[in-house]
């Protein structure tokens, strides 16, 4: 099951280095975040095992968090449930790709007529979807593909993207604590080789190296390197792989508890 939340179980020296990562967060004075395990480990398995790293990687998400509190979800879980089904904009599929990873789509769809608010929207949704699969234990060891499709960029959308706005992605990007993030950006015409244009600048070298763009015309790379099995019929998956909003929003629902408890996990401020 692509939701699976049972944690394989642990060598002796990784329940050491739960231990000893939970005792550094208990200690902190500013810290005031959970110790649970799930939690734990999500930071461990991006720092491979680095306890030192992994207290280093939580300081940084939350002084991320503390610097830049409307990047992250807000509101309960119902509230999300009804921008997922009007926008139509973000998906998780039922399979993984052949390298393990969990495979995200993104569309870009011009909701802002009907959501005066909508960029927020999604910068919040986003965050959600990354902190709900970033407790499932093969996306902490696999990490995750996620397509880009700009295909249906508009001006609108353009209007958003100042300087301003790319840094705080960029900076959030870093501080993101998956294994692994590999981006593909399908494009197609003169609006969204601007949006990558735009984009792509701002990131840093090592986040820039796991980037691949495709046109949305030619799509034999796509293919090669995430495994027909898992694509969406309309990138050329099997016909059965459709899009179905049910899947994110249900795994959001039965988890909803823990991640608007998340939600009030802070760092706080230097005295």
């Amino acid at each position: 099951m692509l939701f699976l939340r049972t944690q394989e179980k642990h060598t002796d020296q990784e329940l050491f280095k739960i231990k000893q990562l939970r005792q550094l967060v208990e200690k902190s004075n500013e810290l005031q975040v959970g110790t649970d395990e799930i939690f734990l480990t999500k930071f461990l398995c991006y720092t491979n095992w680095d306890t030192f790293k992994a207290f280093q990687a939580i300081h940084a998400y939350y002084d991320f968090k503390l610097k830049h509190p409307t990047w992250v979800a807000l509101h309960p879980i119902e509230f999300y449930a009804r921008l997922f089904y009007a926008t139509q904009c973000r998906f998780v599929m039922p399979h993984t790709d052949k390298n393990g990873r969990v495979l995200v789509i993104f569309k870009t769809v011009d909701a802002f007529q009907q959501f005066p608010d909508y960029l927020q929207h999604l910068i919040e949704m986003d965050d959600l979807i990354f902190e709900s699969l970033l407790m499932l234990p093969r996306v902490q060891q696999n990490g995750i593909t996620v397509i880009c499709d700009l295909q249906g960029t508009t001006r609108n959308f353009l209007r958003q993207f100042s300087p301003t706005f790319m840094k705080i992605v960029n900076e959030k990007n870093s501080v993101l604590p998956f294994s692994q993030r590999i981006v593909h950006i399908i494009q197609r015409g003169f609006l969204m080789h601007v949006t990558s244009s735009l984009f792509l600048p701002f990131m840093n070298k090592d986040f820039k190296e796991r980037i691949f763009t495709h046109d949305g015309r030619h799509l034999n790379k796509l293919r090669d390197m995430i495994g027909m099995d898992c694509l969406p019929a309309e990138y050329g998956g099997p016909a059965v792989n459709v899009l179905d909003t049910n899947l994110i929003v249900n795994h959001l629902s039965q988890n909803s508890d823990y991640l608007e408890n998340l939600q009030h996990y802070k760092k706080l401020k230097d005295n």
